[in-house]
Protein backbone atom coordinates (compact mmCIF):
# COMPACT_ATOMS: atom_id res chain seq x y z
CA UNK A 1 0.00 0.00 0.00
CA UNK A 2 3.09 2.37 0.71
CA UNK A 3 4.31 1.57 -2.61
CA UNK A 4 1.11 2.86 -4.02
CA UNK A 5 1.18 5.85 -2.11
CA UNK A 6 4.21 6.87 -3.25
CA UNK A 7 3.40 6.12 -6.76
CA UNK A 8 0.46 8.32 -6.44
CA UNK A 9 2.42 11.01 -5.34
CA UNK A 10 5.31 10.69 -7.56
CA UNK A 11 2.38 10.93 -10.41
CA UNK A 12 0.94 14.05 -9.23
CA UNK A 13 4.51 15.63 -8.83
CA UNK A 14 5.46 15.05 -12.49
CA UNK A 15 1.79 15.74 -13.57
CA UNK A 16 1.95 19.50 -12.05
CA UNK A 17 -1.30 18.45 -9.87
CA UNK A 18 0.69 17.93 -6.25
CA UNK A 19 1.21 20.89 -3.95
CA UNK A 20 3.17 23.01 -5.94
CA UNK A 21 -0.19 23.26 -8.70
CA UNK A 22 -2.70 23.57 -5.76
CA UNK A 23 -0.38 26.96 -4.04
CA UNK A 24 -0.63 28.46 -7.74
CA UNK A 25 -4.19 27.65 -7.70
CA UNK A 26 -4.65 29.55 -4.42
CA UNK A 27 -2.43 32.63 -5.21
CA UNK A 28 -3.94 32.89 -8.61
CA UNK A 29 -7.57 32.91 -7.21
CA UNK A 30 -6.35 35.46 -4.56
CA UNK A 31 -4.35 37.58 -6.59
CA UNK A 32 -7.53 37.98 -9.08
CA UNK A 33 -9.96 38.56 -6.53
CA UNK A 34 -7.98 41.58 -4.63
CA UNK A 35 -7.37 43.00 -8.51
CA UNK A 36 -10.83 43.03 -9.19
CA UNK A 37 -11.07 44.48 -5.94
CA UNK A 38 -8.86 46.66 -6.51
CA UNK A 39 -10.19 47.35 -9.59
CA UNK A 40 -13.66 47.87 -8.56
CA UNK A 41 -12.35 50.42 -6.32
CA UNK A 42 -10.31 52.85 -8.56
CA UNK A 43 -13.75 52.48 -11.15
CA UNK A 44 -16.01 53.27 -8.16
CA UNK A 45 -13.77 56.46 -7.66
CA UNK A 46 -13.47 57.21 -11.27
CA UNK A 47 -17.26 57.04 -11.42
CA UNK A 48 -17.25 59.49 -8.38
CA UNK A 49 -15.38 62.14 -10.09
CA UNK A 50 -17.31 62.22 -13.26
CA UNK A 51 -21.10 62.01 -11.91
CA UNK A 52 -20.33 64.95 -10.15
CA UNK A 53 -22.07 67.11 -12.86
CA UNK A 54 -24.36 63.79 -14.20
CA UNK A 55 -28.62 63.85 -13.91
CA UNK A 56 -29.98 62.55 -11.11
CA UNK A 57 -30.59 58.93 -12.26
CA UNK A 58 -26.55 58.54 -12.92
CA UNK A 59 -25.83 59.66 -9.45
CA UNK A 60 -28.38 57.10 -8.12
CA UNK A 61 -27.07 54.04 -10.09
CA UNK A 62 -23.65 54.96 -9.48
CA UNK A 63 -24.40 54.88 -5.47
CA UNK A 64 -25.94 51.78 -5.83
CA UNK A 65 -23.30 50.11 -7.52
CA UNK A 66 -21.01 51.49 -5.63
CA UNK A 67 -22.60 49.65 -2.55
CA UNK A 68 -22.74 46.68 -4.48
CA UNK A 69 -18.99 46.77 -4.90
CA UNK A 70 -18.69 47.47 -1.32
CA UNK A 71 -20.44 44.43 -0.47
CA UNK A 72 -18.43 42.05 -2.84
CA UNK A 73 -15.47 43.24 -0.77
CA UNK A 74 -16.84 42.28 2.14
CA UNK A 75 -17.97 38.60 0.75
CA UNK A 76 -14.65 38.39 -0.46
CA UNK A 77 -13.26 38.45 2.90
CA UNK A 78 -16.02 36.09 4.46
CA UNK A 79 -15.40 33.51 1.59
CA UNK A 80 -11.69 33.41 2.29
CA UNK A 81 -12.50 32.85 6.28
CA UNK A 82 -15.25 30.33 4.93
CA UNK A 83 -13.46 28.20 2.72
CA UNK A 84 -9.83 28.17 5.30
CA UNK A 85 -12.69 26.99 8.04
CA UNK A 86 -14.13 24.56 5.56
CA UNK A 87 -10.73 23.04 3.91
CA UNK A 88 -9.35 23.17 8.34
CA UNK A 89 -12.39 20.58 8.78
CA UNK A 90 -12.18 18.81 5.62
CA UNK A 91 -8.14 18.60 6.46
CA UNK A 92 -8.59 17.05 10.39
CA UNK A 93 -11.46 14.70 8.93
CA UNK A 94 -9.30 13.33 6.58
CA UNK A 95 -6.60 12.54 9.15
CA UNK A 96 -9.12 11.46 11.47
CA UNK A 97 -9.70 8.75 8.99
CA UNK A 98 -6.40 7.51 8.13
CA UNK A 99 -5.74 7.44 12.25
CA UNK A 100 -8.96 5.53 12.24
CA UNK A 101 -7.87 3.12 9.54
CA UNK A 102 -4.35 2.78 10.94
CA UNK A 103 -5.60 1.81 14.16
CA UNK A 104 -7.35 -0.91 12.56
CA UNK A 105 -4.85 -1.54 10.38
CA UNK A 106 -2.59 -2.09 13.00
CA UNK A 107 -0.05 0.33 11.71
CA UNK A 108 1.59 3.01 13.47
CA UNK A 109 1.71 6.44 11.94
CA UNK A 110 4.43 9.15 12.10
Amino acid sequence: MESNVNKQSQSQSQSGVGKAGQRSVRENVSEELVHLRDDLSRIAHDMRMKTKDASDEIKDTQRKLEREAKRFGEEIERAVDRTQEDLVKVGRDLRRRYEKLADEAGWSLN
